[in-house]
């Protein structure tokens, strides 16, 4: 989805419709869990005070606490547990979005993304709209529906940009990541080097580590490290006299013939035929 879709933000008809369910607070409470369940009708969203936490939303595990945010959209089944020593305290409200926002997304987090919003610069004011809510729905005083209704319109705009900060600051990260592997590979390229080498440097799962560089690359990992090391055989085929088996091993091949398999696969000559077309006059004054 991209930044601007679809966002409360971005309607042209004002309020969004939403209406509150219900609201309250849940002190810390060691033993507390909950196990796994759905909201078919409603959107729940809940701020931790204090405490950790364990939970599993959609299948996956979290651990979140102080300052962050869990999002459980419409019918996300989710388990939720408190950490004995270091029990939660939480603050929470339920809704459901009205016509005719939920024909246009009915939905808080973007499907996909991830439905814990994590501590940043707007959570100080995140919480004190929260705590407002649910004190306005204990109290019930006179006109709370409506200041319940600003304050609900209010938090789901605010979290709105927290979702959108969290996820423009994660694929910052992951290009980042994607960088630095693409800089690791210029640079060792010459190394005997395996995607599970890689995977084990920068700590993170081999899958994925072909999934991020994809998506920022538009090729595998390690088709660039053939290509690296293709393009620098063909440099030194080039401007130098070396001989074929001794450029195999300078970009990373101990086996000459395997390199010229590779070479003719990924080229479309063998190493001898470039060599013949392309090589400079090394003995021109």
């Amino acid at each position: 989805m991209d930044d601007n879709d679809d966002l409360l933000m971005d309607m042209n008809n004002g309020a969004f419709n939403g209406e509150l369910i219900y609201a309250g607070k849940m002190s810390a409470n060691p033993e507390w869990k909950f196990a796994l369940h759905k909201h078919e009708d409603m959107h729940e969203v809940i701020y931790i005070e204090d405490g950790v936490g364990s939970y599993v939303i959609d299948g996956k595990a979290y651990t979140a606490q102080k300052g962050d945010v869990l999002v459980y959209n419409r019918g996300t089944l989710h388990q939720e547990q408190s950490d004995p020593d270091r029990p939660l305290s939480t603050c929470f409200f339920n809704f459901r979005f009205l016509s005719p926002v939920d024909q246009q997304r009915d939905w808080v987090v973007p499907p996909g993304w991830e439905p814990v919003i994590r501590s940043n610069h707007y959570t100080s004011e995140l919480a004190m709209l929260i705590q407002a809510l649910v004190n306005e729905f204990s109290l019930r005083g006179r006109g709370y529906e409506r200041i319940s209704q600003h304050l609900l319109e209010a938090i789901l705009l605010l979290l709105e940009r927290m979702i959108l900060l969290q996820n423009r600051t994660s694929k910052e990260e992951k290009a980042s990541l994607a960088n630095q592997i693409k800089a690791y590979l210029d640079t060792n390229y010459r190394r005997k080097l395996t995607l599970a080498d890689l995977a084990q440097l920068y700590h993170i799962d081999s899958y994925y580590l072909v999934h991020l560089y994809k998506n920022n690359f538009g090729i595998s990992p390690i088709n660039y490290l053939i290509q690296r090391r293709m393009g620098e055989a063909m440099r030194l085929m080039a401007i130098t006299e070396k001989k074929i088996w001794e450029i195999a091993k300078m970009v990373g091949y101990d086996n000459a013939n395997y390199f010229s398999i590779l070479f003719t696969r990924v080229i479309g000559i063998s190493p001898r035929k470039f060599r013949e077309g392309n090589q400079r006059d090394l003995h021109k004054d």
